[in-house]
């Protein structure tokens, strides 16, 4: 079988040739579904060169279908002849056959920024914005006493970050924080264990994901943009300071918080295999003890998944720097960002819903890890910043700055 594609206003365009059967719907179906990965959702299969479809070819058309209606798109089959249109037909799928050419889809709501030539940009609420809180500030490397551990409890309105533990008592929390990320009222805690898998908590009806903690930022409020970023010939992937770049110069701030939802090119970061609870004294942990206590990705790590951060970015030329934030060396911004890693699914394009988004990805496949984001930029051996192909990034700017003073 050959495949070939082109645009064709805003549907892709696949020209298909020879048979669709078994030896010949793997390819195909791996095919579509490489394109659909690519944000094409729209598309029109040509099947004026197809002579024949058995089951094995239906099945193959039946996982492009499913995969199109996690995003709410579609395909349509055009120029068929009468043996595929009436085994299709009869086998109950006429609704994928078109008689002609559908109209194109209605141009999505876009307002383009000049400042980002490369993203799509959607306003949700000009005025929106976020309040900061930092309710525990631990620091590496202090001794974890009880006066530390911080209550967070984590509505659909909160967005955190930091170290802590879902636990009950704060006892047994000392001994298991780790690195956790909370988003819309969705919670995902990473053990301190090396080869431990993260948990995850979901607000349902009355109950309220709640965490013991010893580092929290915390935001409270309304995302007022969201940023449609896609890689292309011209540019590979972004790196993640370019994103937080993007949420700065749009809220117009000093200071962002952003959430990201992206496939991502590679991850470097860290993340906790002690629980700092067991420290007996505030020391410093130099290398290579530390190697016993953290962590590192010793390259970029899960290609091709899918990660979900959130981050806060403050510009370290108009704010004072903070303990609880990174500077980045590839930009002149103080950072600090959390990830939680999901198997791929795909994003639907245009303008979604953070917080029905969010949860479709904590209801599908366990969330894989949680880590601590670095920029490692050590000369020569050093691995860079996390990138990512494309995705969602929706962002606001942080209200009450002099919580970072």
């Amino acid at each position: 079988m050959l495949i070939s594609h082109e645009l064709k206003g805003g549907h892709l365009l696949v020209n298909a040739t020879g048979r669709l059967d078994a030896g010949w719907s793997e390819y195909f179906s791996d095919t579509i579904l490489a394109q659909i990965r690519l944000g094409h959702h729209q598309m029109l299969l040509d099947f004026s060169g197809v002579s024949f479809l058995s089951s094995a070819g239906i099945r193959a058309l039946m996982q492009v279908y499913k995969e199109l209606l996690k995003v709410e798109g579609k395909f349509l089959i055009i120029n068929s002849n009468e043996f595929i249109r009436k085994t299709l037909e009869t086998s109950g799928f006429q609704m994928w056959l078109a008689g002609d050419l559908p109209d194109e889809p209605a141009a999505p709501d876009i307002k383009k920024e000049e400042i980002i030539p490369s993203a799509e940009i959607f306003i949700l609420n000009e005025n929106a914005g976020l309040k900061l809180s930092l309710p525990a500030k631990w620091q590496p490397w202090q001794k974890v006493d009880n006066h530390l551990i911080k209550a967070l409890s984590c509505d659909d309105k909160i967005f955190a970050l930091g170290i802590g533990s879902a636990a009950d008592s704060i006892n047994e929390s000392r001994m298991s924080m780790g690195e956790f990320l909370a988003v819309a009222g969705n919670v995902t805690n990473q053990p301190p264990d090396e080869d431990g898998r993260p948990d995850y908590l979901l607000a349902e009806n009355e109950f309220v994901p709640r965490l013991n903690t010893i580092q929290a930022l915390v935001c409270s409020g309304e995302m007022s943009h969201l940023i449609r970023f896609s890689a292309d010939e011209e540019r590979r992937s972004f790196l993640l300071s370019e994103i937080a770049e993007m949420a700065i110069r749009l809220t117009k701030s000093s200071t962002a918080a952003f959430v990201i939802l992206a496939e991502i090119e590679g991850l470097v970061g860290t993340r906790l295999i002690q629980s700092p609870g067991l420290l007996e004294e505030d020391r410093k942990i130099e290398f290579p003890e530390v190697r016993e206590w953290l962590w590192f990705s010793g390259e970029k790590v899960f290609p091709s998944e899918m990660a979900l951060v959130f981050g806060l970015v403050s510009d370290s030329v108009k704010s004072p720097h903070h303990p609880l934030l990174n500077f980045s060396a590839e930009k002149n911004f103080q950072m600090h960002a959390h990830a939680a890693v999901f198997p791929y699914q795909p994003l639907q394009n245009g303008n979604i819903a953070l917080n029905t988004t969010v949860r479709k990805f904590f209801n599908g496949p366990a969330p894989l890890a949680v880590m601590h984001l670095t920029d490692d930029n050590r000369p020569l051996a050093g691995l860079g910043q996390s990138t990512f192909v494309r995705g969602a990034c929706w962002c606001s700017s942080i209200k009450n700055t002099e919580e970072l003073l």
